[in-house]
């Protein structure tokens, strides 16, 4: 006696060729997985290579200033300017003036003969006229 099995649900779609349809779904997933993922890392270290050419070409500035800096300090611009600050020497035909330090000397004498004077506040639109037609009403 044959008794007929009662057939699974899932037993009719589970066959060979869509069991090679799911392969290659999987193996079409993971190439993408790894794709996304070098590419990511990719990006990644290009970023770290940007930002150390960044830091070369600032090393490469810094390094040509110092060289330009070093230049001025050999220079006989640079020794005479030197002498002059250090040893209160002067060039020739020139007359060294030595003035009294004054920092305690309050400025009085300025302070009154500069006249005081309020500024009228006027309106905005009244300063743009006065700007554009010069137009000064006092």
């Amino acid at each position: 006696m044959n008794i007929p099995r009662p057939s699974h649900p899932w037993r009719h779609y589970v066959t060979i060729q869509n069991g090679a349809l799911a392969l290659a779904l999987l193996i079409a997933l993971s190439w993408s997985w790894g794709t996304v993922s070098t590419l990511q890392k990719n990006f990644a270290l290009q970023q770290e290579v940007d930002a150390l050419q960044q830091e070369v070409e600032l090393a490469d500035l810094q390094n040509q200033n110092l060289k330009f800096q070093q230049n001025y300090l050999r220079s006989n611009e640079f020794l005479e300017l030197a002498v002059r600050e250090k040893l209160d020497k002067a060039a020739r035909g020139e007359k060294l003036v030595i003035l009294p330090d004054s920092s305690g000397v309050k400025d009085q004498d300025t302070q009154a003969k500069a006249p005081v004077r309020q500024a009228e506040e006027s309106s905005n639109f009244s300063q743009w006229m006065q700007f554009f037609f010069g137009s000064k009403q006092q």
